[in-house]
């Protein structure tokens, strides 16, 4: 799974660092769900790129784009999910002291993949 958090200059680096320890396990237990191989998701399945929105963006202070493996489960409640990892980071970047806007995209598509472990069978 990949994640791409787009954050405002106005963010602080220690909320960007939160993010970075906390949103794995959040998603995970958003997203994983009961069944086959294909349905298990694991934080350290997890891949999160950050980047900083240009000064011209008029958009949220932070926003979370998490790109997903389609599954029928997870589109069916696309919306709950989006809500749910919502609330979780919200709460995540409240108990820190700071409010920032923060916005939550789910994408679910076919996914190809290959990948190379040295010293791995």
């Amino acid at each position: 799974m990949n994640v791409n958090i787009i954050s405002k200059s106005n963010v602080k680096g220690e909320v960007l660092d939160l993010l970075a320890k906390e949103l794995p396990a959040i998603l995970s237990g958003v997203l994983e769900i009961a069944g086959g191989k294909l349905a298990v998701l694991k934080p350290e399945q997890v891949s999160i790129a950050f980047s900083e929105a240009s000064p011209r963006d008029v958009g949220q202070d932070i926003r979370i784009l998490v790109l997903a493996r389609i599954n029928e489960h997870r589109v069916r409640a696309k919306n709950v999910h989006a809500g749910e990892i919502l609330e979780k980071v919200v709460a995540l970047i409240s108990g820190s002291g700071v409010e920032y806007s923060v916005n939550v995209r789910l994408y679910f598509t076919e996914i190809g993949m290959a990948q190379h472990l040295p010293g791995a069978e």
